[in-house]
């Protein structure tokens, strides 16, 4: 399991149309990329300009190719500035606790 993080910077004026674009772009992503397990959004505290999507996918390659779903999908803008890879802590901590 891995989980993806991304960044977008929103002008200020426009967070709130962003947060409501996000979700649309979240449900079309789980409806259609065979894989998505789901994501979160957050708004820095230190900068409200900055926002923070977590996606988790079973693994890299499942979110490689969807990928290719995506550009089909008509994902509402503005797209993410930088993505970086984790993989998933439960699967750490229950190598940890065996």
């Amino acid at each position: 399991m891995i989980r993806v993080m991304y960044r977008w910077t929103v002008k200020r004026e426009d967070g709130e149309e962003f947060i409501r674009k996000w979700e649309v772009g979240t449900v079309r992503i789980q409806t259609y990329c065979a894989g998505a397990m789901g994501s979160i959004l957050l708004r820095s505290s230190e900068n409200p300009e900055h926002f923070f999507g977590m996606a988790r996918w079973p693994s890299k390659e499942i979110w490689e190719a969807a990928q290719r779903v995506m550009p089909l999908l008509d994902l509402p803008d503005p797209k993410p500035e930088s993505e970086c890879f984790f993989d998933e802590l439960v699967d750490i901590i229950a190598e940890v606790i065996e």
